[in-house]
């Protein structure tokens, strides 16, 4: 992780991207040792969650613009079954994409919105800030630690 490091922001915003995305990867300790680095904690913030949200767009458009002929043949899911989730009914798409920031369950609400062609604006505007919820705290609690020792 210390390697990340070295590339400062860059490195942050490729690995919140990274972690944003469908390939399973933890950024947060890379914003703790920026912080310990002295790297302003706002700046931060915003470029991981400017990184992550990227991310988890690539995870959305992989849904909004599936082949279905695909989906049918190797996975045998029609699309009126993912239309008739039982969970879109209890949550509103806003919600769901405001969850979106927990890892690897994340990545498929994402998927699962695309699928069922939520707002990409909406979905975008309530992803960015449960991102920016989670690294700000996330960021808060790195600094608290550090401001321990």
């Amino acid at each position: 992780m210390e390697s990340w490091a070295t590339y400062g922001y860059w490195g942050l915003f490729l690995s919140t991207f990274l972690a944003g995305s469908i390939i399973p990867f933890s950024a947060e300790l890379l914003i703790g040792i920026l912080l310990y680095q002295g790297f302003p904690l706002i700046l931060l913030v915003l470029v991981a969650t400017l990184g992550n949200w990227l991310g988890g767009y690539t995870a959305f458009f992989m849904g909004y613009y599936t082949r279905w002929d695909l989906i049918e043949k190797y996975f045998k899911i029609k699309p009126d079954k993912i239309q008739s989730f039982s969970w879109k009914d209890k949550f509103s798409m806003e919600v769901l994409a405001l969850l979106c920031w927990i890892p690897i369950l994340g990545s498929l609400i994402l998927i699962s919105l695309g699928l069922m062609r939520s707002s990409i604006i909406k979905t975008g505007v309530f992803m960015f800030i449960g991102r920016l919820g989670r690294y700000f705290i996330w960021a808060l609690l790195s600094l608290e630690v550090i401001e321990s020792f």
